[in-house]
């Protein structure tokens, strides 16, 4: 009897270049490109040539930490090979996720770029390879972090580290019942009024979207961590906080 042949898994790809004529890639490229004129002329000026590619299988270590992004130059032969001076390698669920907001993804792309350095010559002038292209280099943090982003964003590195594992641990489980009493519980912790009967109505992934935002706040909250989570407040919980379109309406009679 011939043996079952066992059958073979694909390799997992774990970087992916992101056209940037593509629908997701001319946003994020003209993103890369604003800042580069307003923050890193000095590469415009050489002509620098940075390509975006996605890390697909970037997993957090065992602390819990998380890269979520990483800038790689390119060697001679990658020159050779591709039209690229540096390509930038994002976290691709930490970039995509829905409540990271832009201002984080612009401190991410930034520090990024500040990686990318000129490399200069004794005279104080860039350096030029055999067929006369900038010769560029990998700049190191000046500590923990670039002090020009510390001064753009604060410190936002471990602020967002510490978001995208929180991220992690409250989406363990999507499918769990959310009870009217404490998801009014939680949102009374974090200073939020809304009545049971206006809970009620709202669909059970409602209930455990705002129950996810209101735990994200709590702990964003206690570890003091500087994240703007109102401006992805889940719609059913942003209506239910609005005032009725005729309250501020003067209703007297004169």
């Amino acid at each position: 009897m011939a043996k079952r042949q066992k059958q073979r898994r694909p390799k997992t790809i774990s970087y992916e270049l992101i056209p940037a004529t593509s629908e997701i890639g001319q946003p994020m490229y003209d993103r890369l490109h604003r800042l580069l004129d307003l923050h890193h002329r000095e590469l415009v000026q050489q002509n620098v040539r940075i390509a975006l590619a996605w890390a697909t299988n970037w997993k957090a270590d065992v602390d819990g930490r998380l890269v979520l992004g990483k800038c790689k130059k390119a060697s001679d032969l990658d020159r050779e090979l591709a039209p690229f001076d540096f390509v930038i390698l994002l976290n691709r669920d930490f970039w995509l996720h829905a409540r990271i907001a832009n201002v984080q993804r612009d401190a991410l792309l930034d520090h990024e770029l500040m990686h990318a350095a000129i490399a200069y010559d004794q005279d104080g002038e860039p350096k030029r390879d055999d067929r006369g292209r900038t010769v560029f280099r990998t700049r190191k943090h000046d500590l923990e972090e670039f002090a020009d982003i510390a001064s753009r964003y604060g410190c936002w590195k471990r602020d967002i580290e510490e978001f995208a594992r929180a991220l992690k641990r409250a989406e363990v489980n999507t499918a769990f019942w959310v009870s009217y009493s404490k998801l009014q519980a939680t949102l009374r912790s974090i200073g939020i009024e809304v009545p049971k009967e206006t809970l009620v109505t709202w669909r059970d992934e409602d209930r455990r979207e705002v129950l996810l935002w209101a735990q994200l706040r709590q702990e964003a909250e206690v570890k003091r961590v500087d994240v703007t989570l109102s401006q992805t407040m889940p719609p059913c919980l942003a209506a239910a906080l609005q005032p009725p379109a005729d309250a501020s309406a003067d209703t007297t009679t004169h």
